[in-house]
């Protein structure tokens, strides 16, 4: 069993554990209680005991990172099928691991040094930069920490780092190594290829027994999956805004309170010929006097019509204050004397004046009107939230506290875990990600925390769950048809394209055998290992690489229906310089990997150091693999 929980921590416990071992903010939202004791030892690492409880706690803690990450909920179900549970278990084993040895050296941490470190947190800072006490213990208190809870964990924590860093402290990858990845990215191969396709008519069409075989040995493609009935109510503000009334004064207080905000500044757009000196400066306004252009004597000195203008300015938008007070002085279409300013000498010409303007209340009132309406709106959600949770400690019915705080509410009949309905299509679900990640971490019948949103609120229920079923047979027998006549479409391919391989590998061109089967000849250059492109998928890349100089190789297409017959041309691979960018940019990749590795190695020497046992009973009961 510890086998198979290592192969499945492995990479991303490993990778994950500092991060995932910080004391987490998150929001669980769901109490579970175990009929065997929250204190039952699931597992025993040295001196340390991992607990069904501390099991429970991280792995929903882990279904609702998938689902933050992904923006799609997982069943506990589906989790105990991709391996999950057992990852999750062994990253906890890991965790005991390094606790019994920070015991074992006598490591600790002061509490002197957590409350400075909390102290400096900006988690719990005030607008001034300022500690928060209030702040953090209203944190702790969301969240079900105590203070005596929350400080134990980040110790163990910073205990936790300091072990796995000091093993991977130093890490580098070698120039051999660094090599050796250079070259397995870099190599470069042509190929000549064409493509042969099968027709269904070609294949024998599916029998009743090949049918069934393929229904009996594929369930999860005929299973339908869970799916919940769940009911949601929601107050944002854009609910409740269109029922909120305002009186003149209130919009008169409010015009008062943003005038400054409604008030548009004089704007000019000026024209602008810079000189090296006062002089010339000065000979040029002359010539302006005379009648000359003042954009022809711009472009005489190298500027364009874009360069020259500043338009739709305000006076704070000129840089050179000396520049802003002539402009801002001169009459529309006059023209400025020499200005000496702070960068340069200029002259100037003011071609339009947009005046400034205070709008009036008239002017403003549709968009302050709104405006208004929203914060008020705004301001009655708490209550509305408030009102809210008591009808709900007074067991009212989400459709009765609906209808009589007025704010939306909506019965999913039957969503899955991707807020697709029955039939696969996707449903309009308030805030989905949100409500489907919580409500499939939910069950009937227990009374959900609300989620919190920007300026709102969402509840949720789960009202029935309908589990995972195989479809009848009956019901999914032309999918299943359809799955054997393709499945018998891409052997036919790959059977013509292995017989072909096979002949040109005793001697046939690549181009006879093209024209025997209708097919042209062509060309892709430049292809890479880790790299798809001129329509060369990640198969027929692998296929391709697999053989030596001028080799022969074939892979099935990404359609199923052909397969690609490949030639590969002799490889191309670039000198390799080690303190090239790409080996630099190679030899950073490689050390989180080589830290990984070595990481995990630690860990795996840990363990068998101290020593593990698990309740199997007991695993089986917290997994819910046991079978009546």
């Amino acid at each position: 069993m510890m086998d198979s929980m290592r192969k499945a921590a492995k990479g991303w416990v490993a990778k994950l554990l500092i991060g995932l071992l910080a004391v987490s903010f998150g929001v669980w939202g769901i109490a579970d209680v175990f009929r065997f004791g929250s204190s039952a030892g699931l597992a025993t690492v040295g001196s340390q005991k991992v607990t069904a409880a501390e099991y429970d706690k991280a792995f929903r803690d882990r279904l609702q990172d998938i689902a933050r990450q992904t923006g799609q909920g997982i069943t506990p179900e589906q989790a105990r099928a991709y391996g999950i549970d057992k990852g999750v278990l062994a990253f906890l084993i890991q965790g005991a691991a390094l606790d019994d040895e920070a015991a074992r050296l006598k490591l600790g941490v002061s509490d002197q040094f957590l409350a400075k470190d909390v102290m400096a947190n900006p988690a719990f800072l005030d607008a001034a930069g300022k500690f928060n006490a209030d702040r953090f213990r209203q944190a702790l208190a969301q969240n079900g920490y105590s203070e005596a809870t929350f400080f134990a964990e980040e110790r163990k924590r910073r205990l936790r780092e300091a072990l796995t860093g000091t093993a991977t402290a130093g890490v580098a990858a070698g120039a051999g190594l660094v090599e050796a990845q250079y070259r397995y990215d870099n190599e470069q191969r042509d190929a000549r290829f064409f493509t042969v396709t099968t027709a269904e008519s070609e294949v024998a069409p599916p029998t009743g027994d090949e049918i069934r075989k393929e229904y009996d040995a594929n369930p999860a493609a005929y299973t339908a999956p869970e799916h919940r009935s769940i009911a949601i109510m929601k107050v944002e503000p854009a609910d409740i805004v269109s029922r909120i009334t305002l009186t003149d004064q209130d919009l008169a207080d409010a015009y008062a309170k943003h005038k400054a905000e409604y008030f548009s500044p004089e704007k000019r757009t000026v024209l602008q010929i810079t000189f090296p000196s006062l002089a010339d400066a000065a000979a040029a306004r002359a010539r302006l006097a005379g009648g000359a252009d003042f954009l022809a004597l711009a472009r005489e000195r190298g500027l364009t019509e874009a360069d020259a203008t500043f338009a739709d300015k305000t006076k704070a938008d000129f840089i050179d204050p000396a520049i802003a007070d002539a402009a801002f002085a001169l009459q529309e279409g006059a023209v400025s004397e020499p200005v000496k300013g702070a960068l340069s000498t200029a002259l100037l010409k003011v071609v339009r004046i947009v005046p400034e303007h205070q709008a009036t209340l008239e002017e403003v009132k549709p968009q302050l009107s709104e405006r208004v309406r929203m914060e008020q709106a705004i301001g009655q959600i708490q209550s509305i939230y408030e009102a809210v949770e008591d009808a709900r400690a007074a067991q009212t019915k989400f459709e009765d506290i609906a209808a009589k705080a007025g704010i939306p509410f909506v019965l999913i009949a039957a969503a899955d875990a991707q807020g697709n309905d029955k039939a696969g299509k996707p449903l309009d679900i308030p805030h989905a990600p949100e409500v489907l990640q919580a409500s499939f971490s939910s069950d009937v019948g227990v009374e959900n925390d609300a989620i919190s949103l920007d300026n709102g609120y969402v509840w949720y229920e789960v009202r029935e769950v309908v589990p995972a079923a195989l479809k009848p047979f009956d019901q999914v027998k032309d999918q299943a048809r359809a799955a054997v006549m393709a499945t018998k479409v891409r052997a036919g391919s790959e059977e013509k394209a292995r017989k072909l391989v096979e002949r040109a590998r005793s001697g046939a061109s690549l181009d006879d055998l093209a024209r025997e089967v209708n097919a042209e000849v062509q060309t892709a250059q430049g292809l890479k290992r880790n790299e798809t492109g001129a329509g060369f998928g990640a198969a027929a890349v692998r296929a391709l690489f697999s053989v030596p100089d001028s080799g022969f190789a074939y892979a099935a297409e990404p359609d199923g229906k052909g397969a690609r017959v490949m030639q590969s041309a002799p490889v191309l691979l670039p000198p390799f310089d080690p303190n090239s960018p790409d080996a630099k940019s190679i030899a950073a990749a490689l050390e989180p990997q080589l830290a990984d590795a070595i990481l995990t190695a630690y860990l795996n020497a840990l363990q068998g150091q101290v020593g593990v046992k698990i309740n199997d009973a007991l695993w089986q009961q917290v997994a819910g693999q046991q079978t009546n």
